[in-house]
C-alpha cells in the first residue's frame, strides 16, 4: 500500500508525520520499535515519515508497514529547518486503524470484497486488491452476547 497519509496545507511547504501508539509512544523509523520520545536523546529527525507535497494543497505519504496492526495517531508537522527538529510546529493529527498492510476504513469494509467460512463463522473483509485481508472477525454468539474479535 501507498500514500495512506493525506494532508491539506499550502503547497511549497516541509511536512512530515510521526506516528504514535496508545500509549503515546513514538515510532523509531530505524529500529522499527515505539518508543518514549527522546530515548537515547533522539530527535524529531529519527522519528519523522516525510510527505511528498503533490501541489494544489495536498501532501502524501506512506505508513511504515513495519508498525503492526492497530490505532494509531498520525502526527503533521512543518518542518522549519533543514531536518526535522523538536521545535517544529504541529498543524494536524489524525487516527488511522492500520491492519499491518493498509489502511483500514468504513467504505473499504462495506464495499470491498467480504467472505465468510461457513463452518467456522469467521468473515474476512479484503482491500481493493481483492487478495490483502484487513480485517477478521470470528463472530460467536450466545443467548443474548454476541461477540466480535478483530484480528
Amino acid at each position: 500500500m501507498a500514500n495512506e497519509i493525506q494532508v491539506n496545507y499550502a503547497s511549497g511547504n516541509t511536512l512530515y508525520v510521526v506516528v504514535r501508539n496508545g500509549a503515546g509512544d513514538v515510532w523509531y523509523v530505524a529500529g522499527k520499535v515505539f518508543e518514549a520520545w527522546g530515548t537515547g536523546s533522539r530527535t524529531a529527525n529519527d522519528y519523522d515519515i516525510g510527505l511528498t507535497d503533490k501541489s494544489g494543497s495536498r501532501y502524501v505519504g506512506s505508513f511504515d508497514v513495519n508498525i503492526p496492526a492497530g490505532r494509531y495517531c498520525v502526527q503533521v508537522f512543518l518542518q522549519s529547518g533543514a531536518n526535522p527538529a523538536d521545535g517544529d510546529t504541529f498543524i494536524a493529527g489524525e487516527e488511522i486503524v492500520w491492519s499491518g498492510s493498509g489502511r483500514v476504513t468504513a467504505d473499504k469494509l462495506l464495499a470491498n470484497k467480504a467472505v465468510q467460512d461457513k463452518s467456522t463463522g469467521e468473515i474476512k473483509y479484503y482491500d481493493d486488491d481483492g487478495q490483502t485481508v484487513l480485517l477478521t472477525q470470528t463472530p460467536t454468539d450466545a443467548e443474548a452476547v454476541i461477540t466480535r474479535t478483530p484480528s
